[in-house]
């Protein structure tokens, strides 16, 4: 293994490499399971540095160095986080394309980019046709492509880079607006690792990690673990797959979202699971009873955090419940504490954060990112990159509870979760237009009725609307908003209007 053999004076920026923790696992456990996928062989550590070798001399024949861009499309398995390890430690930026993510929409954070290298599957390279930044990228390459020109006989160089050098580009969800470029420059990779190492105890467990969050993947290798993933399709023959492994495989946490825990309390097995970390989305507090039910000996964790800042608030999820329940919520509202490597300020509409695992300014090109970053980001007087989370909290004696987001009324939310708690669900949510108010409802005529006597002395309410709730593409707990609005129907109106 070699390093880059230069060494900073005094003057220098601090120099290092956001994949070290994962270098020293690679030699510390060679011989413990790295990646666990369905359908896949167990990949040890040092199988994965071997991978990563041979990755690296491909990317350097293609004559990729560092400060090149790489984007990947390709589809999600165990080989990827070997190239994607390899890229890293050459300095090479990846930008990371998910399943969900439209790549039309992302025009703008491509060709700021400007990748030199586009690692997709046919169905990556299909979407990549569609976006003229894509296209103009010269490489082309599958992993397999890569496979057949790397070298047998290579060792993997780690390079030193400045501490803000560009490591993993992520995309937040773009559920309230076009996803957004969020860099997580080297520093960043090693300071998530520490703080999610002491927030989640993810150095306290030896055996694997269930995940569907492939950032976490890292921080597992990082801390000499395992990750059991899920494809994100979440096929019911993966889920008991993961619920059947034995032993050294058995998945010991998980970290997850209320959409896939609704998932997994169907599922047999998983005796060995003691932790789980759930964020992402609100979740409903009968999701949370029924996992306590199914587990009854597993710690469950209430995370609040962004695809910007993970995690920023944690919380017992048994407390959270708890205290949302004697609150009259039907979702688990309580957010907990901020963890002490965050310092926060909240604003009557919103939380601005800072700390060492909360994103820089975002990346793109144009002037949509450019005007984002005027209104999500701060810098103060240190040079500290304050984000601002579009979420309204409300601290209660030292406890953060969720008021909805900063784009909504205050009182518009709180109808929501007042009539949530009438109707007994959460597929209920409020829009404005130019005549007034606008509820939409999924349920039967019982539900819709029940909703129309709660707002009919509301005289901002002008409209129910029946609809069938669609989810997010990305966690499938989040509302979306517009294509609910899309599929939904007149109900009834005031009688002004009607």
């Amino acid at each position: 293994m070699a390093t880059d053999s230069k060494t900073p004076n005094s003057a220098s920026r601090s120099r290092l490499n956001g994949v070290l923790p994962v270098l020293r696992a690679l030699e510390a456990v060679p011989n413990r399971p790295a990646l666990i996928f369905p359908g896949q062989a167990v990949l040890e550590f040092a199988e994965l540095g071997r991978r990563a070798e041979l990755y690296q001399s491909a990317l350097k024949r293609l004559g990729l160095n560092r400060g090149d861009k790489v984007l990947l499309a390709e589809g999600l398995q165990a080989d990827l986080y070997a190239f994607v390890l390899a890229a890293l430690a050459l300095g090479i930026e990846v930008a990371v394309v998910e399943p969900w993510m439209p790549l039309s929409r992302i025009e703008g954070v491509v060709r700021g980019l400007r990748p030199r290298l586009l690692l997709a599957s046919w169905l990556g390279r299909f979407w990549g046709l569609r976006v003229p930044a894509i296209r103009q990228i010269p490489t082309w390459k599958s992993l397999s492509q890569l496979r057949a020109l790397a070298s047998a006989k290579t060792s993997l160089e780690v390079i030193d880079v400045e501490a803000d050098h560009g490591g993993l580009l992520a995309f937040t969800s773009g559920t309230t607006g076009a996803p957004k470029g969020v860099a997580r420059r080297h520093q960043y990779l090693i300071d998530q690792h520490r703080v999610l190492s002491q927030a989640l105890h993810h150095d306290q467990f030896a055996g694997p990690e269930l995940t569907i969050f492939t950032n976490f993947v890292f921080a597992n290798l990082a801390s000499q673990r395992a990750s059991v993933v899920i494809p994100p399709a979440w096929k019911s023959r993966h889920l008991r797959w993961a619920g059947e492994l034995q032993g050294e495989l058995a998945p010991q946490t998980a970290t997850l979202g209320p959409a896939f825990l609704q998932r997994l309390v169907k599922q047999d097995g998983y005796s060995a699971l003691r932790e789980v970390h759930v964020g992402g989305a609100l979740t409903d507090c009968e999701t949370f009873e029924a996992a306590f039910q199914r587990f009854p000996q597993t710690e469950f964790v209430h995370i609040y955090g962004s695809s910007e800042a993970e995690p920023v608030a944690l919380m017992d999820a048994r407390e959270a419940v708890r205290a949302s329940r004697d609150a009259g919520h039907l979702q688990t509202l309580a957010l907990g504490r901020p963890i002490s490597w965050i310092e926060a300020k909240l604003e009557p509409d919103t939380a601005w954060v800072t700390g060492p695992h909360v994103c820089q300014l975002y990346v793109g090109d144009g002037e949509g990112v450019a005007e984002e970053n005027r209104q999500n980001k701060r810098r103060d007087e240190q040079g500290r990159v304050w984000h601002k989370m579009g979420d309204r909290i409300v601290d209660r004696q030292g406890v953060w509870w969720y008021a909805g987001r900063s784009s909504q009324l205050a009182i518009d939310f709180d109808l929501e979760q007042r009539l949530a708690v009438k109707l007994g669900h959460s597929r209920v949510f409020l829009m404005r237009n130019a005549n007034g108010g606008v509820l939409y409802v999924e349920g039967d005529e019982e539900s819709l009725q029940r909703a129309w006597r709660e707002i009919a002395e509301s005289a901002e309410i002008v409209e129910l609307r029946s609809c069938r709730i669609h989810r997010d593409r990305r966690h499938r707990a989040r509302i979306d908003r517009a294509q609910s609005m899309k599929s939904s129907r007149g109900w009834r109106k005031k009688s002004s209007l009607a």
